[in-house]
């Protein structure tokens, strides 16, 4: 069915254009989610699509459409559109010289989605022999996709990939409120192994049984790999170029200089086998690459698509994320900060009174911009003299995400992969807690 309509799409856009760049999409999922311990839905769900951007008269057109009858409609938009758009500061791509980076798993499309369901049943049971008031939500997701992407240029790029996903939450009401775990990981291959998920939730759930009061103050925190990307939020959005140009970024000007601990070094990396955020080249056709973000504390490097660099006269660094419906705009790829030293069972034993931060609640940033948190603590535990005693609950943790990261006793010698994010559990010397104790 196809029938080449990206190629129909550049021809006719080229007759009343300077330029153009066709990107098509399409893709399959099905996921299976259970609920409340029951299997909830099977979900099938399929896209197909193209966008079509073009420069005309120096300007930028586009327009997008899920109906392959009326290309000569998807063009007249985009040309429309381009009247009214911004001006061009770049060119589309020509040759790509593509990476080879792993993105498809055949054994994602041969899974049995029936595999998923008797693993999500054996896991329900599994966490209701250990307690039967909890309440368990189990998801196991694949999905395809296709991509082309061409241009007046000569690029012509196709990419299949594929992703997977799994997670288990656990809900337990007790008379004072709610307790909630959640756990999973998703990759472009096959990643059932969801025991060792529940295990950790249901360890989790019993450190939570004893609730604990504690007084309003600074603490040693430490946060899981987990947790931390909160508090992330700021050096990524910060090191955006769109907000850089718009003079929004609290990064804005301080390249080159050190902002946090010399022992953090941050990367935005598309070029990792099988990893969620990777790809072969971004939504423009610029490769893929690895940029250093934060070396060694200091700042190096902001991440672009075509026209944010053209505006800001620097160089694309293929950050360029979109999907057919929308033109490109720069967003991270996989972001990797390297391990630090410190085991993380000797992290909590080194504390004679902190808190330990599993799960937050929301966002909560106060002030991404500015590096201001106030987030509350969904899930966390009081230490004491190297053990953990108890639960914390309606606690809050605020301050500025420049001071805390420049008062660090350790990063965790471990990393691990929380959706795009491959991050170690850190270890603050002393973060504000907002306590509960009346």
């Amino acid at each position: 069915m196809n029938n080449k309509i990206e190629e129909k799409a550049l021809d006719l856009a080229l007759k009343s254009s300077d330029s153009a760049e066709v990107i098509y999409e399409e893709g399959e999922s099905r996921s299976i989610s259970f609920e409340n311990n029951k299997l909830k839905y099977v979900h099938t769900k399929s896209i197909r699509g193209i966008g079509l951007r073009v420069i005309k008269d120096g300007k930028i057109g586009f327009s997008s459409t899920t109906d392959f009858r009326k290309p000569d409609q998807l063009v007249s938009n985009a040309i429309e559109s381009a009247k009214f758009g911004q001006e061009a500061k770049f060119e589309f791509q020509s040759k790509n010289h593509s990476k080879d980076i792993k993105l498809f798993d055949e054994k994602v499309v041969s899974y049995p989605i029936e595999k998923g369901i008797q693993i999500g049943k054996a896991t329900i049971e599994k966490a209701l022999s250990v307690n039967p008031n909890y309440e368990c939500g189990v998801s196991i997701g694949k999905g395809v996709g296709k991509s082309r992407l061409i241009s007046s240029s000569g690029l012509d790029v196709s990419t299949q990939s594929t992703s997977f996903g799994i997670g288990i939450d656990i809900l337990l009401v007790k008379d004072k409120g709610l307790l909630w775990v959640g756990e999973g990981e998703s990759s472009a291959k096959v990643v059932d192994d969801l025991d060792k998920h529940t295990k950790k939730a249901l360890r989790g759930l019993k450190l939570a049984e004893k609730e604990i009061e504690i007084s309003t103050a600074s603490y040693p925190v430490v946060f899981t790999s987990k947790a931390i990307g909160t508090l992330l939020a700021t050096f990524e959005t910060g090191c955006n170029g769109k907000m850089v140009q718009k003079g929004a970024s609290p990064l804005t000007g301080k390249l080159g200089q050190k902002i946090i601990d010399e022992r953090i070094s941050m990367y935005d990396d598309s070029t990792i086998d099988y990893a969620d955020g990777s790809y072969i080249c971004d939504g423009e056709g610029v490769s893929a690459q690895r940029t250093p973000l934060i070396e060694l504390g200091v700042l190096k490097n902001y991440i672009y698509d075509l026209q944010t660099a053209g505006i800001m006269n620097a160089k694309s660094t293929g950050n360029g994320t979109r999907c057919f419906t929308s033109q490109p705009s720069p967003g991270n790829s996989n972001i990797i900060i390297e391990p630090g030293e410190m085991k993380f069972e000797d992290m909590t034993k080194d504390m004679k009174c902190g808190i330990l931060v599993d799960q937050v609640l929301g966002g909560g940033q106060s002030n991404v911009l500015a590096g201001e948190f106030s987030v509350n603590i969904d899930l966390g535990y009081l230490v004491e003299n190297g053990e953990i005693v108890g639960r914390v609950k309606d606690c809050m943790i605020a301050g500025n995400v420049f001071d805390v990261f420049n008062n660090i006793i350790a990063l965790g010698d471990k990393s691990d992969w929380h959706g795009a994010l491959r991050v170690p559990p850190f270890y603050f010397r002393s973060v504000n807690v907002a306590g509960n104790k009346g």
